[in-house]
């Protein structure tokens, strides 16, 4: 069972529940929820990434249309599949990207077709899976976890490369999603780790976490 980590109030700037933002009132408990919030891996509930490869096969009818076709989600968001090019589901579930892709699919056939998707390992993951760094970073991707205990947000975006020129690292923004698709999001001022001193604004990340660093505004 992974260490529960608890999160500092102090570095959170905002933060977010899928219903929008909350009140500073709020922010203490929400704040431990996403800290509290640790499942032993990635949920099948977590959203698909640039960088993560699906494979993919078609059936309609009794006869396999698609056979094992495996693509990788580009930086776009978007896989490119046999007959149909280019679909984007990079953000969805695995489970709301199939009915996508079926969907796609459908408009070419008199009768619904079966969709089976699946996503693969990448085995440079590591048996501890990977978080995803997203953004204005050097190498946008996913970043494998070496421990069990989860990866600190600075090593994540060090091991992608660190920030862009343009990177806006006063609003980075890393989002969780449960065992029960509930998504939870903090909002994270880098500078408090570094220029504030503050250590215990460098969060615990673990396997599905999403770290997005937007531009700045000149």
């Amino acid at each position: 069972m992974k260490k529960i980590v608890r999160l500092i109030p102090i570095f959170v700037i905002s933060l977010m529940v899928q219903t929008g933002c909350v009140s500073s009132g709020e922010t203490s408990s929400l704040t431990q929820d996403f800290a509290k919030n640790r499942p032993d891996q990635a949920s099948s509930f977590s959203e698909l990434a640039t960088g993560d490869t699906v494979e993919l096969s078609v059936e309609v009818d009794g006869h396999m249309e698609v056979l094992s076709h495996r693509a990788q989600i580009n930086q776009q968001g978007v896989v490119t599949l046999p007959l149909v090019g280019d679909v984007e589901i990079r953000g969805h579930t695995l489970n709301k990207a199939r009915g996508i892709i079926s969907k796609t699919y459908g408009a070419y056939y008199v009768n619904p077709p079966v969709i089976m998707l699946s996503l693969q390992v990448d085995p440079g993951d590591g048996e501890w899976g990977s978080v995803t760094v997203m953004g204005r970073v050097g190498r946008p991707g996913r970043v494998p976890l070496r421990s069990q205990n989860g990866m600190n947000l600075t090593e994540a975006i060090q091991e992608a490369g660190g920030f862009a020129s343009s990177a806006n690292k006063s609003k980075i923004r890393v989002s969780r999603t449960d065992e029960d698709g509930k998504k939870l999001k903090v909002s994270i001022d880098y500078d408090e780790i570094g220029q504030g001193g503050n250590v215990e604004a460098d969060i615990k990340l673990i396997a599905g976490d999403i770290v997005y660093v937007p531009e700045r505004i000149f």
